[in-house]
Order: C-alpha cells, then structure tokens, then sequence
C-alpha cells in the first residue's frame, strides 16, 4: 500500500483525523503532527485531490524519526536504496524545508539528490519550471521525509472578497460541529455563504437557517448553487438581525455554526456588547441542549461574554486565519 504525507492548516488535526477515518475508510492513518498527516492509501491518489483541506500531497519515498535529524542523513536514507516514483515523466527540481521553511543547502548535497532522481527514474532535471518537485522537509517534532510532490492547492486570501472564511476552514468548522442528520441549524452572520455552502455540500441535517443583516450579501449567498439548487423548504435564506432573529421561533435551533464580525474589518462598536447582545440573541432561539460553534480571533471577549451570558466552553481549538490567532469554540449551556 502507497504512503502519502498531506499539509493543512495548522491547529485541525484532531477534525482530520475524524474526518478521514470516518469518510475516507481506505486511508490507514500512520502519523498526525500539527499541520501534517502520514498515512496509507491503497485507492486512486487522484482522490486525494478531492479532499478539500489538504494543501500539499506528497507521494512518500521515506520517513525518518529520531533526534538530529539533518539534510545530509535523509538524502543518505533515500539515496541508499532504489526508490518508485510515482510521477515518471517529465522535469523536476529538488526542494529543502526546515520547520516550514524552504532552507538552503549545500550545492554538493543538492547535487547528490539530483543524481539519484537522474538515475534512478526517467525525469529531467530542471530547476526554474520543472513539471514536478522532490521534497525532502524535516519537522521539530523529530519527523523527516523525501516525497514526490503530486498535488498543491494554489488556493489563496486573493481569490475572497476581504473577511470571506477560506472554505477549508469552513469545512473543518462544521466537522467540529459533528452535525447530526436531525440538527435544525442557524448561521446568522452567513457573510458570502461559506459556511453554508460547506454545510449544503457536505452535510445532512434537517433544516438550514441562513442570514446577514447585509442584503447584497444574502443575495450573493442565495446565488450559489448549493444553496440556490437545495430542495424546497430546505434551506431558508433571509435578510435578518442577528441580534434579533425575528425569523426564528423560541427554543427551535439545535446547533448555530457561525463567523461573527471580529471588528477588524467591519465597525461593530465595542466587541463585549455585540458578543453579550449576541450571546442574549442565541440564548432565546437554542433549544435546551443546543450547542454552538463559533470562529473567533478576539478570543478573550469571545470566552469571557459565553460565561457571563450562562454558556460553558466545552471543547476548543486553536489556528491562524488570515494570519490572526482565532480560536473554534463549541459552547453549550
């Protein structure tokens, strides 16, 4: 069975771990860092492009674990044995990171891994626009390995409008959720409808509640498709307050997944009060046993309101988004 290494962004290992033994029942998951899974896979590794949260893919030719962990011992390991690539034709330069950080090494070094891909696969060397890369990455956690770079996302911020939650991110939020097939869900401040097409795409529940405050943008979410081609009475998508919901009936939500302003792109006043006026507003729409999750990058505020507002945190984790420190925090009563 082929091993494959896959980067994602860092703080979701335990929503990738769920998620691929649960969906993906041909990956035999071997190693999961920060950031980084090691695992088989026996199917076609195009489908390991389907995975929406995986960044780079890496066909592995070796791992190596232990204390001092350097260039020069891991292109020995690889060098010191005939290796399959899985990508046989075309050009290919070799690449060094260090701790997520391409790395420079020395010219003899890089020569010497040049000349075993030269000799032991039908690929060309080309190190301005090669068709193909040979990775060999060492992590701090005392992890290394050689792979054949087979599939990079070239997603960036530049292609969402300024504050849109990249859709892996929403996708991990609803994960985190663990979404049951009978949950009546509210997202109040939809935005461009990430975490609703995540949720229309992905998951199944019972009923989808969708609103901004802003029309275009309720407009814009109504717009994709998966959401504009959901069956009838299946997704109700509206302009609405969510300091208000006058949509929502008393105690009829089992699960709000949302992104709530943070203040630093749009003017929402003093963030206590919104989150206080917020958590009020939540309060009266959630059933008894009904849960929250919530993208935040003002942390403190976000933690310190659900208390006073009679919510516990009963689970969180950590991650960077748009280059700030932001927490995902399931909160219940």
């Amino acid at each position: 069975m082929a091993e494959f290494i896959s980067s994602f962004i860092t703080g979701f290992q335990s929503v990738v771990e769920s998620d691929l033994i649960t969906r993906f029942p041909k990956i035999k998951i071997l190693n999961l860092y920060d950031g980084l899974v090691h695992y088989r896979y026996d199917g076609d590794s195009h489908d390991l492009e389907k995975i929406i949260y995986f960044n780079n893919t890496f066909f592995v030719l070796k791992t190596m674990k232990g204390k001092g962990l350097s260039f020069p011992s891991l292109i020995g390991a690889v060098t010191s044995s005939k290796n399959y690539f899985l990508v046989n034709k075309g050009s290919f330069r070799v690449r060094f990171q260090n701790e997520n950080q391409f790395a420079k090494v020395d010219k003899n070094l890089t020569r010497r891994a040049e000349d075993y891909i030269l000799s032991n696969s039908k690929l060309k060397l080309d190190r301005l626009s090669p068709t193909n890369e040979v990775w060999f990455s060492i992590r701090r956690e005392g992890f290394a390995f050689c792979g054949e770079l087979i599939s990079k996302r070239e997603f960036t911020e530049k292609n969402l409008n300024k504050g849109e939650l990249r859709p892996e991110i929403s996708y991990f939020i609803c994960c985190y959720a663990d979404i049951k097939s009978e949950d009546s869900i509210l997202e109040p401040f939809c935005g461009y409808g990430s975490i609703p097409t995540q949720l229309a795409k992905k998951f199944h529940f019972k009923k989808l509640y969708i609103s901004d405050i802003d029309a275009e943008r309720v407009k814009l979410t109504k717009s994709r498709k998966q959401i504009s081609n959901a069956p009838e009475g299946f997704i109700d998508c509206q302009v609405a307050d969510a300091m208000s919901l006058n949509n929502i009936e008393d105690k009829s939500i089992s699960l709000v997944i949302t992104d709530p302003p943070w203040g630093y792109y749009e003017d929402i006043g003093d963030i206590n009060d919104f989150y206080n006026r917020m958590f009020r507003s939540f309060d009266r729409v959630l059933k008894t046993d009904g849960r929250m999750v919530i993208l935040s990058a003002r942390k403190e505020e976000l933690e310190q309101t659900a208390a006073a507002n009679g919510f516990k945190i009963k689970n969180s984790l950590h991650t960077l988004v748009n280059g700030k420190k932001a927490g995902v925090y399931l909160i219940e009563r």
